[in-house]
């Protein structure tokens, strides 16, 4: 099979975290050939062809988990992007008009090529307003579209509400609010993240107990981690400092993953990362879902393998899948 991982500068990837490596080591052990590019290298304002054209791509020769550079590339090379049958998104968000702009660039190629997660799809929904499609596994999540909209939730709210802005992840722009905070906090805070921000009521276990990141791989559970903030936080993600723990997901967390995964499959959101606080869903990870290192720290396997198996399994699909 050949394989092309499109992502960052592998320089900003965090020694020992990154789910694209393990993944990057998992395919070459079995013989594949896998590619890397760095998105962030091409101008995603290019016509089709110059952009295809100009995608700096480099085989991956060497794979060092463990060091600041984990990817041994060779040089840069002109390749034609239909001949891959697979392509991996990696690249992290902020979802602006940069990376919607990558994303619909991709989106153009032959629905022949797996794309893991389909591009024309993965910037279109929120991953935190996402859990508003499952009401019976998920926190009550409002989407606010104005200042006097958010006010009203934050001072009709009996506790504290947690407010999200909509294209940051792992935990960034993350600020808690209540019924008496003030209006210049909330004004300076739309302000910042408008003209759209995610509501939702604050659950006291993610300090008591964490928040659980389970990821799914062609709605198979491949593993999970629960995450707990540093001591004097409430952010349990592990870019925030949060650590990770061992624990054996629930039935009804469960439940919520199957459910979720099968609805999100035919939109070809294959991976998905679905985050918990006690038996509630809070997140929709489909970006660029992570946690993989975590997850075999914690439960002792090495969850890489049967993500490959299942990227092998739908690659061998191909057209057939049908999807949105």
């Amino acid at each position: 099979m050949k394989i092309l991982i499109a992502g960052e500068p592998t320089s900003t990837m965090q020694v020992g975290l990154d789910t694209g490596v393990v993944l990057a080591a998992e395919m070459m052990s079995r013989g594949f050939w896998v590619d890397y590019v760095n998105l962030e290298s091409v101008d995603w304002r290019l016509s089709q062809q110059e952009y295809f054209r100009k995608l700096p791509i480099q085989r991956i020769h060497q794979v060092k988990p463990l060091q600041k550079e984990p990817f041994e590339l060779e040089g840069h090379r002109e390749e034609e992007v239909t001949s891959y049958d697979v392509i991996w998104q990696r690249l992290d968000p902020p979802v602006d008009e940069r990376y919607i702009g990558h994303m619909k660039q991709f989106a153009q190629l032959p629905k022949s090529i797996l794309q893991i997660n389909n591009p024309n799809w993965n910037w279109k929904l929120s991953e935190h307003l996402l859990p508003q499609n499952y009401p019976e596994f998920s926190i009550p999540t409002y989407e606010c579209c104005s200042l006097e909209e958010m006010k009203k939730k934050i001072r009709d709210s009996k506790g504290d509400m947690v407010a999200k802005p909509l294209h940051l992840y792992s935990g960034q722009g993350i600020e808690f609010f209540n019924s008496s905070t003030s209006d210049f906090q909330l004004r300076d805070y739309w302000e910042k993240w408008k003209p759209k921000i995610a509501l939702q009521p604050y659950i006291p276990e993610v300090t008591t107990q964490g928040d659980l990141r389970i990821v799914v791989m062609n709605c198979k559970v491949m593993g999970s981690v629960l995450r707990r903030p540093k001591p004097g936080s409430r952010l349990a993600n592990l870019h925030q400092g949060g650590s990770a723990h061992f624990f054996s997901p629930t039935e009804r967390q469960l439940k919520a993953c199957d459910v979720i995964s099968r609805d999100l499959i035919s939109k070809g959101l294959y991976l998905l990362g679905l985050d918990f606080i006690g038996d509630y869903l809070t997140e929709v990870n489909i970006t660029c879902p992570s946690a993989i290192p975590q997850i075999n720290q914690v439960m002792g396997i090495r969850a890489e393998k049967g993500m490959v198996d299942e990227m092998v399994t739908l690659a061998h699909l191909g057209p057939k899948l049908g999807i949105d």
